[in-house]
């Protein structure tokens, strides 16, 4: 059996399988393990990936970039007009929606958001099935915490549209934190765990509780204007003054030239957080001249140490907001491209001390390889540490963070089990699932379904048990579900289902 994580980030998508047992990253047709989310136009064909970027250079007005920034937002929002003023794409309005307004094939095209990320979807697909996926279009996807449901459903379409089958939207802090495993393999294990993504045009800080393998988001922060592109805008600047001493001339003034500078400043940048030096070389820059520059990652380092105050502010953030001091964090997980420079790692580290830093799977690659695992969850992977109360009776999944009480006791007379608003004549064990459109519930036993057994009032998400004898309490997994599901609870969500808990004080939840 196998599934698929689907990573579609800002700059960048990542695939992720799951088969025969393990999770690996697909490589796309040029080898490489993340494929940009570029999309460009020409008179002949349309590009995507690697090839559509090379070829900003020339084509700058036809390709684009940063699709997700816009997906689900309409052409009147704050976000939509500060990329149109900095766009060197057109975009327009239809229908009160953004439109991209590109040349192809000799005339002129006006193509939605959601048409450039199902191209970028289906080159995902493509890959996937050229690594022995044939036919397996089964796959998790990854959203920010923050998305809305329109945004939410705007990847959903595209993705669907793209030919995946679609078996949970999930958030990237969730899958990061899945991608280690945390609270999977030991449910006693309970820790405060940072989740700090880097990206290319953002940077998101999000605290999430795990306890007995439930993922809780306590509070999330993001900055939409500060991400990785910054660091390679220092560095871009640096070889501008350079080429400008040595030449005696500025680049600035030619726009092409300045694209091939950038994306060379893009390839020393990660080429840095891997090797001590990296050497910039561009033919014909500008006015035919070719630029030669060797940078050392000390030079890049101190370019850039004005930056690492705002990304360790966006921590100090998020911990205000989740009421919680620099002590409680257990684990920090990185993730997203930009979070490879070695001197933010330092940096983080630095203003955590106390916190393990988690970093073995490449930041690039964690939160595919955490969706990956959530699929093969859902389509019922075979992990034997993972395996447990095979016995009971499988469960409809929640998309939330969900308490989970079995009970095997059989109830003495029906007035015992009316003022628990719950019966099982049967003595089996048995759930209470409540539903996550409605406030009532599912009395579920091994005899099947008691429809005469409504829990009305019940917050969404819970699922509880009757409690004819509460100290009778273990924990059960079913087959197929998974503690975090993705979309966790906020905060106050939690305190207001704790304050009902504490009025029905029958209605048991795990500690």
């Amino acid at each position: 059996m196998a599934a698929f994580g689907v990573h579609f980030g800002t700059c960048s998508a990542c695939l992720a399988v799951y088969r025969d047992g393990k999770t690996d990253i697909v490589a796309n047709d040029l080898g490489d393990r993340v494929t940009p989310c570029v999309v460009a136009f020409t008179d002949h064909d349309q590009s995507v990936g690697a090839a559509a970027k090379q070829g900003v250079i020339r084509n700058a007005s036809n390709t684009v970039r940063y699709v997700k920034r816009l997906l689900g937002h309409k052409f009147s929002s704050t976000v939509v007009q500060d990329v149109v003023e900095k766009s060197p794409v057109k975009i327009v309005e239809k229908d009160g929606v953004p439109v991209y307004e590109v040349s192809h094939m000799g005339k002129t095209k006006q193509v939605s958001m959601t048409c450039i990320a199902e191209t970028i979807y289906r080159k995902m697909l493509e890959t996937a099935q050229s690594h022995g996926g044939r036919g397996i279009q089964d796959a998790v996807l990854t959203v920010p915490v923050g998305f809305t449901p329109e945004q939410r459903n705007a990847i959903s379409d595209a993705a669907h549209k793209a030919g995946f089958n679609i078996l949970r939207v999930v958030s990237e802090a969730a899958a990061a934190v899945l991608a280690y495993d945390l609270g999977q393999l030991n449910h006693a294990e309970n820790s405060t765990v940072l989740v700090y993504r880097f990206g290319g045009t953002s940077t998101e800080a999000t605290m999430i509780k795990v306890e007995n393998g439930l993922y809780r988001v306590c509070a999330s922060f993001t900055d939409p204007n500060f991400g990785a592109d910054e660091y390679t805008r220092v560095l871009c600047d640096y070889l501008v003054t350079e080429f400008k001493r040595q030449f005696r001339c500025d680049v600035r003034e030619n726009k092409r030239a300045m694209i091939k500078l950038w994306l060379a400043a893009e390839v020393c940048k990660h080429t840095m957080s891997n090797l001590g030096n990296a050497h910039c070389t561009i033919d014909s820059l500008h006015d035919g001249i070719d630029y030669h520059q060797t940078i050392s990652r000390a030079r890049f380092e101190s370019l850039c140490s004005s930056l690492l105050q705002q990304n360790t502010r966006i921590i100090d953030q998020c911990l205000s907001e989740s009421n919680l001091q620099k002590e409680d964090i257990n684990k920090v997980i990185l993730c997203g491209g930009g979070s490879k420079v070695p001197i933010l790692q330092k940096a983080i580290s630095d203003c955590l001390p106390g916190a393990e830093l988690l970093n073995s799977i490449p930041a690039d690659e964690v939160i595919a390889i955490g969706a990956a695992k959530e699929a093969a969850i859902l389509v019922g992977k075979e992990i034997e540490e993972l395996k447990e109360h095979e016995n009971y009776l499988e469960a409809k999944c929640l998309s939330k963070s969900i308490y989970v009480k079995c009970v095997g006791q059989t109830c003495h007379s029906d007035s015992d089990c009316s003022s628990h608003q719950c019966c099982s004549s049967n003595g089996g064990s048995m759930l209470l699932h409540v539903l996550r459109a409605t406030t009532a519930a599912t009395c579920v036993s091994k005899s099947g379904v008691n429809e005469q057994c409504p829990l009305n009032g019940a917050p969404s998400g819970f699922v509880h048990s009757c409690g004819c004898q509460p100290n009778l309490v273990c924990y059960v997994r079913p087959s197929g579900m998974m503690p975090s599901f993705g979309r966790c609870i906020t905060h106050e969500q939690h305190q207001k289902e704790l304050e009902w808990v504490r009025n029905n004080p029958w209605v048991y939840m795990l500690p």
